[in-house]
């Protein structure tokens, strides 16, 4: 296969993440961008050609593929399976090439990617998703760091890219990014609970204006439906994210109580299956996602 670059930049992993950059910089002027996903070879196959088509992006049709194309590489898929999908890019990785990490992984994972793919010659590049992807799609703030930083956030920069030179240490985006997730995430499972206690005896709004007497400025009802919300769709990512932090604050001699909660309330929800029930898209209401719940459980 010939292995000059006619894709500029491409994506492996074209979820939620993955498709809303590479949209957003292929409008922005990237003159190629190309991707691959392991969906590609599922049912799913037609809503993602869909999706390619009206973003102007190209579909490999491997990793390999992919890989051969593309001058800077972004891994955007689920955290569990970032060392892996670098291994299987591995064989194909130049000299030329960047590979950016933007999964929500550990430090530690971060560090291993980072062995795999500079065993290649490749340069290696770790990038912490700093916000929501939506609203913000490829303005999405995002910390790089890497010998290769510089030189990526000057081409990223120019499709509009909000990235941040971090230094050259692999590990420290991801750090400030896990231990922020302490917190978000952790908000994500205290409103949950609360939400799921206080419909029982239909207080919900009392309660959240009640938070908002309390700590003024913030409008905890729009926090809840927003929260809640994307809980129900990406409750098995978030979880994994919590089991992380915790697996990290241990290896650091930290017990981590408030990570472990956050896991297994968010994991929980993920069993019950309403990413498939909302259809991977965030309902505007907690409501919807309570009765959800309620209904799930028979309760």
């Amino acid at each position: 296969m010939n292995d000059k670059p006619d894709a500029a930049i491409g994506f492996i992993g074209f979820g939620e993440a993955g498709s809303a950059i590479a949209k957003g910089i292929r409008q922005a002027g990237a003159p190629a961008v190309a991707a691959y996903d392991v969906a590609l070879e599922s049912e799913r196959r037609a809503g993602m050609e869909k999706r390619a088509a009206g973003a102007g992006v190209t579909l490999a049709r491997s990793v390999e593929e992919l890989v051969l194309r593309s001058e800077v590489i972004i891994s955007a898929v689920v955290s569990s399976v970032a060392v892996a999908v670098a291994r299987e890019a591995a064989p194909y990785l130049r000299p030329r090439h960047i590979y950016m990490d933007l999964n929500s992984t550990s430090p530690a994972v971060k560090q291993e990617v980072a062995a795999v793919v500079s065993a290649t010659g490749a340069r290696f590049v770790e990038a912490a998703v700093m916000a929501a992807v939506p609203p913000l799609g490829h303005k999405v703030p995002m910390l790089l760091c890497g010998e290769a930083a510089p030189e990526l956030v000057a081409r990223l920069s120019a499709y509009g890219m909000c990235v941040e030179d971090f230094g050259p240490e692999i590990g420290r985006a991801a750090a400030t990014k896990m231990f922020r997730s302490i917190v978000v995430k952790g908000l994500e499972a205290l409103f949950l609970e609360c939400a799921l206690a206080s419909s029982r005896y239909g207080v919900t709004e009392r309660v959240l204006e009640s938070m908002r007497v309390g700590y003024p400025g913030i409008d905890w009802n729009q926090l809840a439906h927003y929260l809640i919300g994307r809980t129900a769709i990406h409750g098995e990512r978030r979880a994994h994210e919590m089991e992380e932090v915790a697996e990290t604050l241990r290896a650091m001699g930290i017990e981590p109580v408030m990570a472990d909660a956050a896991a297994r309330r968010l994991g929980g929800c993920a069993r019950l299956g309403l990413k498939s029930r909302f259809k991977d898209k965030a309902p505007d209401s907690y409501h919807d996602v309570i009765r959800a719940i309620e209904e799930a459980e028979g309760t």
